[in-house]
């Protein structure tokens, strides 16, 4: 099950947002459990606690570049959805998908397929490191 928190300040584009990752999912496959929160304290706490597979921003301006320099801290996979142009940030920021709103299903969508391709290069990796070490431990 993937755990998902969505940070939006704007009630009616948060729950716009959590019905396109809830339908994403369910398409996919893949069941998900999100939460919702306004700002930085409130998903500071929920992080801590919940331990997500994925964060998705999607504050306007500077706020929104200030939760993600935190959050990026906090959490491995980042989804960012602003209204200004902060592409190259998110790129500095190693923020797995970034994209100007508005927020559209398309753009959700190639969001989770990012964010779950990197799931599955990590997986691999660690069991590639372990197979690796399962077959050149025994050499000693």
């Amino acid at each position: 099950m993937w755990n998902v928190i969505v940070c939006d300040h704007n009630k009616a584009e948060q729950e716009k947002l959590t019905a396109y990752v809830q339908n994403c999912c369910k398409d996919a496959g893949v069941s998900v459990q999100i939460q919702g929160c306004a700002d930085w304290t409130e998903l500071a706490q929920k992080i801590k606690k919940a331990e997500p597979d994925m964060v998705i921003v999607a504050q306007d301006g500077v706020e929104g570049l200030d939760i993600i320099t935190s959050a990026r801290l906090l959490s491995g996979k980042i989804v960012w959805f602003s209204d200004l142009d902060f592409g190259v940030q998110a790129y500095r920021l190693c923020v797995a998908y970034f994209s100007k709103k508005p927020i559209t299903r398309p753009k959700v969508e190639r969001a989770l397929a990012r964010c779950m391709e990197v799931r599955l290069e990590v997986e691999n990796s660690r069991f590639g490191a372990y197979r690796e070490e399962e077959v050149h431990g025994r050499d000693f």
